[in-house]
């Protein structure tokens, strides 16, 4: 084990969990990678890196061995998107200084073990120690970041050898990924260990308690058993011990899970084609050193110019002539997807209010309302999965273009439902 400084903005989120295909070892220092290198800006605070642990395949060895892929990894550390004038960046949400994300400031810690167990290694380790006490650690259990390797190759490597089989090295994905793994190609199981909701469900909901107290027994938890669409997967978890939270004002329970994108993307059209995540985030290069995959995976394809030629191998059939074409056809899909979620809100909170009014009104018949309520819950957790569990509707459109407008439908027939029972 030895020390050095890893770049602040690289102690990061979500997904460097994609291929690192083509990664053969790259001799040439960053700085000679042309339109690839960072900006001034990123360089800054790399240099002023936080002081960490790391083990033989950290990012220092990947910086100066693949400069290509660290390169791209880097690149969007300071970029703000023009839909909603934030960062998403995966090298700019998380590292181990305060940071401003999503609008506002948080911390690393705040989260803790909820970050750790699908986004380092160094959590795959104590959970191979401790077992599923490593999910119950606080933030100093991990010397307060100093010691976690964010995003090492390990965590989409088998073996943590750049280039290598691809294999998902994550915690969350060692102790519940297994399952969904078996069923998914090996380029989608990498950066499912993040975009999945098991992080958000199994970890939550009073479960990973149970586990630990062996009330649960996690060996025996397959959260996929029934399927991976909506209905299937919050009913495993309610079997298997997931407690909703209920809000007291409204009394309307909730079903929380974030970004289950690996479960929605399955059965799309692009699935059914054979694509994975890879082929979009992860699209093929050239560099200095020849062609590589990008590591850019937090990039919107839209920005790509390589993503957007890939696109246009299938989309040049509809009528879609270049580049700018296809971000307007995407943009359509979006906003189709935008409008559906926005007609759906209208109705959710229709619904809400009407649950409020009658919740402390006489004559209400409760069988009614417990089936409003129930719609409800089930009609939010719909969205969220279709949506791909966040707060920008419409973005992530190619997922599933057509399951993703069908769920948001469906969540409006359930509120329509509720609606009825309740005027």
């Amino acid at each position: 084990m030895r020390r050095w400084k890893k770049p602040a903005m690289l102690a990061t989120a979500a997904v460097l969990v994609m291929a690192c295909a083509a990664c053969a070892p790259q001799g040439a220092p960053m700085a000679e990678t042309g339109a690839l290198a960072t900006s001034d800006a990123a360089a800054e605070v790399a240099a002023e890196g936080a002081v960490i642990e790391t083990g033989n395949h950290s990012w220092e060895q990947w910086q100066s061995q693949y400069p290509d892929q660290y390169a791209t990894f880097i690149r969007g550390i300071d970029d703000t998107e023009a839909w909603d004038g934030k960062v998403h960046g995966h090298a700019a949400l998380y590292f181990n200084t305060p940071v401003t994300n999503y609008g506002g400031p948080m911390m690393v810690d705040e989260f803790g073990t909820s970050c750790i167990a699908c986004k380092s290694t160094t959590g795959t380790k104590l959970y191979e120690e401790m077992g599923t006490d490593a999910f119950l650690n606080d933030w100093e259990t991990y010397a307060a970041g100093e010691k976690t390797d964010w995003y090492d190759c390990g965590l989409c490597h088998k073996d943590g050898t750049p280039g290598g089989e691809l294999a998902p090295g994550g915690m969350a994905a060692a102790a519940f990924g297994a399952p969904l793994f078996e069923q998914v190609t090996s380029e989608e199981a990498v950066c499912g260990q993040c975009h999945n909701y098991i992080g958000a469900v199994y970890t939550r909901g009073g479960l990973m308690e149970k586990i630990k107290s062996g009330e649960a027994d996690i060996a025996s938890m397959n959260p996929w058993r029934y399927g991976l669409d909506p209905e299937s997967l919050m009913k495993a978890a309610l079997e298997d011990g997931y407690e909703m939270a209920v809000n007291p004002e409204t009394g309307i329970a909730s079903f929380q899970a974030n970004h289950p994108e690996v479960e929605i993307f399955q059965g799309s059209v692009h699935q059914e084609l054979g694509m994975t995540c890879v082929d979009c985030h992860g699209v093929k290069m050239q560099g200095e050193n020849g062609e590589f995959t990008s590591h850019g995976f937090s990039e919107s394809p839209l920005e790509n110019p390589e993503a957007l030629e890939y696109c246009l191998t299938c989309h040049s059939s509809q009528g879609v002539k270049d580049a700018e074409a296809m971000k307007e056809f995407v943009a359509a899909a979006q906003k189709k997807m935008a409008d559906a979620e926005e007609a759906f809100g209208a109705k959710r909170d229709q619904l809400q209010g009407l649950i409020m009014a009658a919740k402390d009104a006489e004559g209400v018949d409760a069988d009614a309302l417990a089936k409003a309520k129930e719609n409800f819950t089930k009609g939010v957790w719909f969205v969220r999965y279709a949506d791909g569990g966040g707060d920008f509707p419409g973005m992530k459109i190619a997922h599933n273009p057509k399951g993703e407008i069908d769920y948001v439908e469906r969540a409006t027939v359930l509120m329509d439902e509720g609606i009825a029972l309740l005027s």
